[in-house]
């Protein structure tokens, strides 16, 4: 009896979890408000028993996978310590039991989602892992001849890159033969990539680590190929990655400042790639004369190769005569290259300072002084002149 009325009620689930994708605003808000009544350790059971469920949709699985990651990230200090200790167990076998079994790419990321959050909960307070078998299976998952289990490690890594707590340093050069061993293997490029994304996940998380970020400098090689072959796999991830350190961690560039920036300027400069790849690689070198000036000044070759490239984007757009006259950008302007150009030209004249930035303008503003572009360029210049005044007054003269 007891059985068949939890099988009840666990079919009863699956019809819930269909509710809350409906389409229909009413279905799905009263079907939220249903799951929000239910205890947080039976959802915890609900939510498992589905995602192992491989006869079930793969839409219901997936929503079933996200809810429990959400579930552990919000509410885990009053859902999971109340578990019994055989049940926490359970739990934490079965997560690695079915990311082994799982055949669909997507759904086992989703499954490592919540490997990570719970590993990210079973740190504690002393930096100690409470969960040794997570680690285990991490390092033989980035060993292993399976694929999908080395994509597996990567992502959960990843995502939680303090996964060793207190014995990160025990584990470093462990961490780093992971990694370098993942950026090279030549036959499987989704390997590659999230490898680099889990060595900028590293970095970033142990950003004021100074012998650390010294000690993976030769890492960073490995990062660039993989931003140059995913953006020409249509995936911006790396790219993004590459950003962020610009971003907070400069100084872990320095030691391959040059082939960063030439990587930059080269894709940003490729019409063959999608608007939004071409000013990300923008944004790494328009980031870095904002968190790192006084390295970018020293690369000014680079700095007078990126100021055309600005202009060019800057004029990347339809003519419009009343464009000038608009008091305000309409939302798809924003996404533009017109606008990240002018945005980047402003910016990296501040970060710079005009006394190096200007000349380079002024020398390539009378180029384009020559054709159909200067009428755009200057109602650029017009347009953004409040932000840098007298920059803009001895660019008008």
């Amino acid at each position: 009896m007891a059985a068949a009325e939890q099988e009840q009620q666990q079919q009863q689930f699956y019809l819930l979890l269909g509710n809350l994708l409906s389409p229909d605003n009413t279905v799905r808000k009263q079907a939220e408000e249903t799951y929000e009544t239910i205890p947080g350790q039976s959802k915890i059971t609900f939510l498992l028993q589905a995602i192992r469920n491989a006869a079930a949709a793969e839409e219901a699985r997936q929503m079933a996978a996200v809810l429990l990651r959400r579930l552990l990230s919000s509410a885990f200090e009053e859902v999971y310590p109340a578990l019994s200790p055989d049940v926490q167990t359970a739990i934490k076998s079965e997560l690695l039991l079915i990311i082994q079994m799982e055949t669909q790419s997507s759904m086992r990321k989703k499954i490592c989602d919540i490997v990570a959050e719970l590993a990210r909960n079973l740190i504690d307070e002393d930096g100690n892992n409470q969960w040794p078998e997570g680690l285990k299976f991490l390092f033989d998952s980035v060993s292993s001849q399976n694929v999908g289990l080395r994509e597996a490690a990567l992502h959960i890594f990843w995502n939680f890159p303090g996964i060793f707590g207190n014995q990160q340093q025990h584990y470093l050069e462990v961490i780093k033969r992971m990694l370098v061993q993942c950026m090279q293997d030549q036959e499987h490029p989704t390997v590659r990539m999230l490898s680099a994304r889990a060595a900028a996940a590293f970095v970033l998380a142990n950003e004021h680590n100074l012998p650390l970020l010294k000690h993976f400098a030769d890492l960073l090689p490995g990062v660039l190929q993989a931003v140059n072959d995913s953006c020409y796999q249509n995936d911006d991830s790396v790219l993004k990655s590459l950003v962020e350190i610009a971003d907070t961690v400069p100084k872990y560039l320095r030691p391959h400042l040059e082939p960063t920036l030439q990587l930059s300027l080269k894709l940003c400069g490729d019409t063959n790639l999608n608007n939004m790849q071409r000013q990300l690689a923008l944004e790494v070198i328009v980031t870095l004369s904002e968190t790192a000036a006084a390295m970018l000044r020293r690369h000014t070759n680079i700095v007078a190769q990126a100021i055309p490239q600005m202009l060019a984007m800057m004029v990347d757009l339809e003519e419009d005569e009343d464009w000038a006259n608009a008091d305000e950008l309409e939302d798809d302007d924003f996404d533009s290259n017109a606008v990240a150009g002018e945005s980047a030209l402003d910016r990296m004249a501040c970060g710079l300072g005009g006394k190096l930035v200007l000349p380079m303008i002024k020398e390539h503003i009378m180029q384009m002084l020559q054709n159909r572009n200067i009428k755009i360029l200057r109602n650029h210049t017009l347009k953004y002149s409040k932000k840098n005044e007298e920059y803009l007054w001895h660019l008008r003269d």
